[in-house]
């Protein structure tokens, strides 16, 4: 098997997404080295690290979200710690959209045909997509190593980390080749890849929560038993490397072999005849939204029945030990509310992670064609963005709602006494302004200047990082203010202010009308 055209084809995709890795890279690179700083800076004395420690091993509340750390009592440990949670999903999402978009997303739009017409073998897309997914991952891990080593992390636990980090983007990019060959669309590389994700994230906690060998079956536990800041098991690294190697070498392999345009799973005929509700805007945007809404409802779902569940323990925790009431970023004095708030606010960063990748599926929908075959009867261009508008506001709703109903059963489960649901439901929805403000730019994005989508990306990252570090690592009040979240005030503990939400709320709508507008004056598609 020889990589003919893989040159070239290199040469294409770096040319096709430079600014869409560029852009993952240099978001990701800044949020792990600012993190490690600012963590650096606040825990810079052996007691103050030594504190954190005690409170953070109190229980395992938050060792079901961030991970077992071996090391805790040090200050490479604390970084692990905090930065637990987004390195499990973010590093994972790394490998799964860049391979994504290389790979099916590229196949979707019709571009690989006229690209397999020359001397390029059927199976050097993919090879290249996976060459170029795992340059980016590699410097985004020799950039957090250089920046922990800089904050003052021994070198060798440093690139022990780093490397933990960098192999578990590549398991996932590499699933991600494989899911492009079996899945018809890209939207079911997510998907499909947020999903078994989730289940990772699942598996890793109740590993860690039960002390047992449940760890070893998720990837997330392979970087985690890698242990850089306890026993350091650098032969860790060899079971991820080994079954991303082994999931690559399978796409590839499949690549060559199937049909362009077909896919392993779901290319058959559909029906003779679509139904009513289906040939309707309205329909048709459920059916191509109606999988995310699955799959980001599902990781909220596990995530709230999780903290829920936890409700008891983590009260205790914090009514007995003020310093880990201190790691939670809550003062213990409404434990009960302050367990609400908290969860919410991770149900948030979901439901606001849905709505910037549903409307990137629009993106999806005009580079692939099929929006310009919508447009070309009497269906207008505002119909239809308003049909995907009112879907994608419909899940924001669904994923905030039914994971706050799991949340209140869990916590009531958990505490043995009844909860107020209407409290927990109100906390949800308060954050809506905010969700939709955030997709709201990312329309903005898409109608006006769609090939700056992935911006919408870093602004989630962004938001992502002030609304769960900001406070703790003391960010000056005016760029904790750019995170829309911080003005929601954390409910139930703090008081809504109504006048906030309105501000909120008419900026998103500003934005989407702007969106709006622009994607009716642009053209279809738009390089």
């Amino acid at each position: 098997m020889t990589a003919t055209g893989l040159r070239a084809m290199l040469g294409v995709q770096w040319r096709t997404h430079r600014r869409g890795t560029l852009v993952w890279v240099l978001a990701l690179i800044a949020l792990m080295v600012g993190t490690a700083g600012s963590i650096a800076g606040l825990y810079n004395t052996p007691e103050k690290i030594h504190t954190y420690a005690q409170a953070v091993t109190a229980g395992d509340a938050l060792v079901v979200i961030n991970g077992r750390v071996e090391g805790i009592d040090s200050l490479g440990g604390i970084i692990a710690d905090e930065f637990g949670f987004f390195a499990a999903f973010l590093l994972p999402l790394l490998g799964i959209s860049l391979v994504a978009l290389m790979t099916r997303s590229e196949e979707e739009a019709g571009r690989l045909e006229a690209v397999l017409a020359g001397r390029v073998a059927r199976y050097v897309p993919v090879l290249a997509g996976l060459t170029i997914a795992s340059a980016a991952i590699v410097v985004t891990t020799v950039a957090f190593a250089l920046g922990l080593t800089a904050f003052g992390v021994p070198a060798t636990r440093s690139i022990l980390y780093a490397a933990s980090l960098g192999t578990l983007a590549f398991v996932f990019a590499g699933f991600a080749a494989l899911l492009a060959q079996v899945t018809l669309h890209s939207r079911g590389v997510y998907t499909w890849g947020l999903l078994i994700l989730a289940g990772a994230y699942v598996l890793r906690g109740v590993g860690d929560v039960t002390k047992t060998w449940v760890t070893w079956l998720s990837p997330l536990g392979w970087a985690e038993k890698a242990a850089p800041f306890g026993d350091m098991r650098w032969w860790t690294l060899l079971i991820p490397l080994t079954v991303a190697c082994l999931f690559a070498a399978l796409a590839v392999l499949v690549a060559g072999r199937r049909d362009l345009g077909s896919a392993l799973v779901g290319g058959g005929a559909g029906p003779a005849r679509a139904t009513s509700w289906l040939r309707s805007p309205i329909g048709l945007a459920t059916a191509i939204h109606r999988a995310s809404i699955l799959a980001w409802l599902a990781g909220a779902v596990i995530l709230a029945g999780t903290m829920g569940s936890l409700a008891q323990q983590f009260i205790d925790a914090v009514l007995g030990n003020p310093a880990m009431a201190a790691a939670f970023g809550v003062s213990g004095a409404q434990p009960v509310d302050e367990m609400v708030a908290l969860t919410q606010l991770y149900i948030a960063i979901i439901a606001t992670g849905f709505a910037v990748q549903a409307v990137g599926s629009l993106r999806g929908e005009e580079t692939a064609g099929r929006l310009e075959m919508q447009l070309s009867g009497r269906l207008s261009r505002l119909r239809w963005l308003a049909a995907h508008g009112l879907v994608i506001v419909t899940g924001v709703v669904i994923i905030v709602l039914v994971s706050s109903v799991v949340l209140a059963a869990g916590m009531a489960w958990s505490m043995g006494t009844p909860v107020n649901l209407g409290l927990v439901l109100w906390a949800g929805a308060a954050y809506l302004p905010a969700e939709l403000l955030v997709g709201g730019l990312a329309l903005a994005l898409f109608g006006l200047r769609p090939r700056a989508f992935p911006a919408a990306w870093g602004a989630l990252a962004s938001v992502t990082f002030i609304a769960f570090l900001g406070p703790g690592l003391k960010l000056p009040a005016w760029l904790l203010d750019l995170a829309p979240t911080t003005h929601i005030g954390s409910p139930p503990l703090g008081t809504v202010e109504a006048g906030q939400l309105v501000v909120l709320g008419a900026i998103a709508a500003t934005l989407g009308v702007a969106g709006a507008v622009g994607f009716r004056r642009r053209g279809v598609p738009q390089s």
